[in-house]
């Protein structure tokens, strides 16, 4: 089976970082191309949390948001 990249069906998150069963369970993995992981979460998930984006030198920063009046 070729791919280049783990893929977690239930996406990793601060609750469940360290829970094995959603970590490391064959049932919750799977292989994917480089391309079809990007266009998975690109199109479900967005890459960064409110606020967060990436520079032009692909650094992480974040932008408070603008409050609307």
């Amino acid at each position: 089976m070729p791919g280049d990249e783990v893929h977690h069906k239930i996406h990793l998150n601060p609750d469940n970082i360290n829970n094995p069963d959603i970590t490391l369970n064959w049932n919750n993995l799977e292989l994917l191309c480089m391309s079809c992981h990007s266009v998975h979460h690109m199109t479900k998930h967005s890459s960064t949390m409110p606020g967060y984006s990436f520079n032009e030198n692909g650094d992480l920063t974040y932008t408070p948001p603008i409050k609307k009046h």
